[in-house]
């Protein structure tokens, strides 16, 4: 029977040994089924709303329960940033071959598992080295759910619909992201509006953050499928895994391209997730007279209109994933994001309504370089080593954000946020240039291409 044939069932395909891969328009690859795409879904979703929570909520828990001022938020933002990505960045390598080792389903849970605690800690931390500490412990979490998400991403599907899920991942992305904003970020006002002080209210957002995230750890131990693809590789050392992942871009400019995109496309996160929660918390508060409550609840009205454009955007930039080249929408999508950065950077009052064009660009161009990146090194990591690779792409996205969370940081410390997004806008453009580069230098490769 052919790999794509009907039968019965509208959305089932069956490969020569009959076994079901389809999920939707997602071919997926023999053995994994639909439940297991459907527990991704469910984690994609739940990743990216803690990671944008904690992002938007250390502005709160900074001003409110270490009583820090204004002049000071930018640079401490940005050193909390720097700590977590320093730890991911050490770290990243390891799980990506631990992966290849044991499977992606334990590490994936337990990251969820970290993340719990470091919700539950944050809160209680009394002062800001403290914090710092408990910050750069999450990391680890972090570096776990941003290292599987995209190792997932890579081995459920089909190359040639690689595209397709991409999309429907970062749908759940953007789904996540806004309620990180939208619902998580406003739970000290629901609880402030119950009689709670300011402080209380801040303790019992983040221990409602570790119960959704100790439930969200089993779910993903049940559903993610066991074991990995390829070879088995259960008795190679991880440091030879390590240096199998960092080896594999040696003779491949699009591996490498890749790993260069990585470098900003993680720094988009920090952008959209760090200092444009912040820019926007300290407006409502020093422009707009809001009470802390009050900022952290509006600010998602603003922060959120990117990752509703992203929303709108998936689908088409989907199509466009399976249609071209992988490298022309890295050019695509540095385009885009160049464009995004420089418009916001250049907006004199974030809340005014001459902002919501460059935040809308931004959604676009932030979706579009984080879904092209992964699509091009899922399309050339060698099987065998796929999390390795991947655990070197994500090393790659630490270093960019690490060295954004410091420039930053020291940048944003006189609340001067649009100079930082300036500069993220021409990191992008020169990233587009070295795309440029690679498309000529390697020609055309069709997306059903495989390493």
């Amino acid at each position: 029977m052919a790999g794509n044939a009907h039968i019965s069932d509208a959305n089932t395909h069956v490969d020569p040994t009959g076994e079901k891969f389809a999920f939707g328009v997602v071919h997926l690859e023999p053995g994994v089924t639909r439940w297991n795409a459907r527990t991704y879904m469910y984690s994609a979703f739940w990743t990216i709303a803690f990671l944008s929570f904690l992002s938007a909520i250390q502005n709160y828990i900074l001003r409110v329960h270490l009583d820090m001022p204004d002049n000071e938020i930018g640079r401490a933002v940005g050193n909390l940033s720097f700590v977590g990505e320093m730890m991911f960045l050490l770290v990243s390598p390891y799980i990506g071959a631990m992966s290849d080792k044991i499977g992606r389903r334990p590490i994936f849970a337990l990251g969820f598992l970290w993340i719990g605690v470091g919700f539950a800690l944050y809160p209680l931390a009394h002062t800001y080295n403290v914090l710092l500490i408990i910050r750069a412990m999450m990391g680890l979490g972090a570096a776990a759910l941003g290292g599987m998400m995209a190792t997932v991403l890579s081995d459920y599907p089909q190359n040639y619909t690689r595209g397709k899920m991409g999309a429907m991942s970062g749908l759940m992305n953007g789904f996540g992201a806004l309620t990180g904003i939208f619902f998580l970020s406003k739970l000290p006002n629901i609880y402030s509006g119950k009689g709670f002080s300011d402080a209380q209210a801040g303790t019992y957002t983040m221990w409602t953050a570790t119960a959704l995230a100790v439930f969200t750890a089993l779910v993903v131990f049940k559903g993610l499928k066991k074991g990995k693809p390829g070879k088995t590789l259960a008795r190679k050392r991880v440091g030879e895994l390590m240096r199998e992942g960092f080896g594999a871009a040696k003779d491949n400019h699009r591996l490498r391209l890749s790993f260069v995109e990585s470098f900003i496309a993680r720094g988009d996160l920090l952008m959209l997730g760090t200092f444009l929660t912040a820019w926007l918390f300290h407006a409502g508060i020093d422009q707009h007279g809001m009470s802390p409550p009050e900022a952290a609840a509006n600010m998602g009205r603003f922060a959120g209109i990117p990752q509703l454009c992203a929303l709108l955007w998936a689908p088409i930039f989907g199509f466009i994933l399976d249609r071209f080249d992988r490298v022309t929408t890295i050019i695509v999508a540095m385009t885009l994001a160049a464009a995004g950065y420089i418009s916001v950077g250049m907006t004199e009052d974030i809340m005014s309504p001459a902002a919501m064009g460059p935040l809308m660009l931004l959604g676009v161009g932030e979706f579009s370089a984080i879904m092209a990146g992964q699509a091009l090194v899922a399309q050339e990591a060698p099987i065998d080593v796929r999390g390795s690779v991947l655990g070197v792409f994500a090393f790659c996205g630490a270093l960019g954000l690490l060295l954004l969370s410091k420039i930053g940081g020291e940048m944003a410390s006189g609340l001067n946020f649009g100079s930082v997004f300036i500069l993220v806008g021409c990191v992008n453009a020169l990233i587009l240039v070295y795309a440029v580069y690679v498309r000529m230098k390697t020609g055309y490769k069709s997306p059903k291409a495989r390493q």
